[in-house]
């Protein structure tokens, strides 16, 4: 096969992994993803049931590739994951909210839509997929975990999963920059301190 080939296949397939994930985010928004068909998917997207199956096996093998897109894209990186150097983890923070700011309207509406479903527990469970394969390949880099695989991936899903429903829920009490630091804060075990009567947990209220 020669270069234009491959450049247009390359093109090809891009474009069909953004038309199914864009598929998939607005069917989301109104449907939970248990009642979402292959159907529906290939007819929002207007790509064929084959050329899905080309490179999905079903919807939550699709759903696993925008997530860890979508990580891979925030820089989930091995300085973040220890929680031991503040500036990574605020710079994270900062490109994830960025992102959920910019996308505000369709992720409250799909939380709306699958918060009772088995979304939430869906991407927990994809993140401890991700997590388990970061933290191997630090280890690999002559990193080690003080602590089991299965505990310490548990407790950072739910820790970065907690983050961002957080967010959802809270984006408009709070300022940016307020919420940051108060996860950095609550990452560096920083969260209590002696306060005048009737000032806790006012800071940075809008």
């Amino acid at each position: 096969m020669n270069q234009t080939n491959l450049h247009k296949n390359s093109i090809s397939i891009r474009r069909t992994y953004v038309l199914l994930k864009a598929a998939l985010f607005e069917e989301l928004t109104v449907t939970p993803i248990e009642r979402i068909t292959l159907t529906d998917l290939c007819s929002k997207s207007l790509i064929p049931r084959s050329t899905f199956y080309r490179y999905f096996e079903d919807k939550y093998d699709l759903l696993q590739y925008c997530l860890l897109s979508l990580v891979n894209e925030l820089g989930l990186t091995k300085a973040v994951l220890s929680f031991q150097d503040k500036d990574s983890m605020k710079q994270f923070l900062q490109i994830l909210i960025c992102h959920l700011n910019s996308n505000m309207e369709q992720y409250r509406k799909i939380y709306d839509a699958n918060k009772d479903g088995e979304l939430m527990g869906i991407i927990r469970n994809g993140l401890l997929l991700i997590l388990t394969a970061k933290l191997k390949d630090a280890e690999s880099e002559n990193s080690r975990t003080n602590i089991p695989y299965p505990i310490l991936t548990s407790l950072l899903a739910d820790f970065f999963f907690s983050v961002i429903k957080c967010y959802l829920e809270l984006a408009g009490q709070y300022d940016t920059e307020t919420f940051i630091e108060s996860v950095c804060r609550f990452a560096d075990r920083d969260f209590l301190s002696k306060s005048t009567p009737g000032t806790a947990g006012e800071t940075g209220a809008v």
